[in-house]
């Protein structure tokens, strides 16, 4: 397992700054409630449109969970995640070494068959999103997959504890996607849940895929 690398961001945005520091504090308590909790409802839907022994990359991974699930079923995953304590514990389950890394950092091009952003670009300033989700889809290969969730509303808060989200409907998250292009939505959907501290939640679920020809 490779290194963890400590990086220090002083052009981060300060809503996600407070919310980085929120997982630091707390990244054993979110691991205890994540790690061996429910899966998730997409993962069929999403592993159906990807090639066997297909690439995945974990985006903002959290506990590792969907890592390590992928992992069991033969896929080829690799992971990030912006928090250095999450990272650490999700490479200490998935015994992958998780990059510490921000979706504003990432530059890889065309190297997996599927993106995984479940319950991670929720945190991401609606100003910043259609660079962090540019940047996911130009990370996918021509045909490739992304799945994304966020949490069903409109705006932007903090919740009770501290961290920050930018809430979705699914016509926001459209227009999200219509700006950055190079993508079709396959699925677009609202599904009942709850969120880390099992409060109901309302989940708005995107399943995409990147078109052949996307300028960079």
């Amino acid at each position: 397992m490779g290194k963890i690398l400590i990086r220090d961001h002083p052009e981060e945005h300060e809503l996600i700054r407070r919310t980085r520091d929120y997982y630091e504090r707390n990244a054993e308590e979110y691991f205890s409630a994540t790690a061996k909790g429910k899966t998730s409802s997409a993962y069929q839907l999403f592993l159906d449109g990807l090639p066997k022994n297909a690439r995945i990359l974990d985006a903002g991974c959290g506990s590792g969970r969907d890592t390590a699930f992928f992992l069991r079923r033969g896929y080829d995953v690799s992971a990030f995640d912006a928090s250095v304590a999450l990272c650490r514990l999700s490479t200490s389950l998935t015994r992958v070494s998780t990059r510490q890394l921000r979706f504003q950092e990432l530059d890889e091009i065309e190297e997996y068959d599927g993106v995984w952003a479940s319950a991670s670009l929720l945190h991401v300033p609606r100003v910043e999103l259609p660079d962090c989700v540019s940047r996911l889809i130009r990370a996918l290969k021509p045909g490739g997959v992304m799945y994304m969730s966020f949490k069903h509303g409109s705006g932007e808060r903090f919740a009770p504890e501290g961290r920050f989200f930018a809430d979705q409907t699914s016509g926001g998250l459209q227009s999200v996607l219509d700006e950055v292009g190079g993508t079709g939505t396959e699925k677009s959907w609202v599904t009942p849940g709850t969120d880390v501290y099992g409060n109901p939640t309302r989940w708005v679920n995107a399943l995409i895929r990147k078109t052949i020809n996307v300028p960079y």
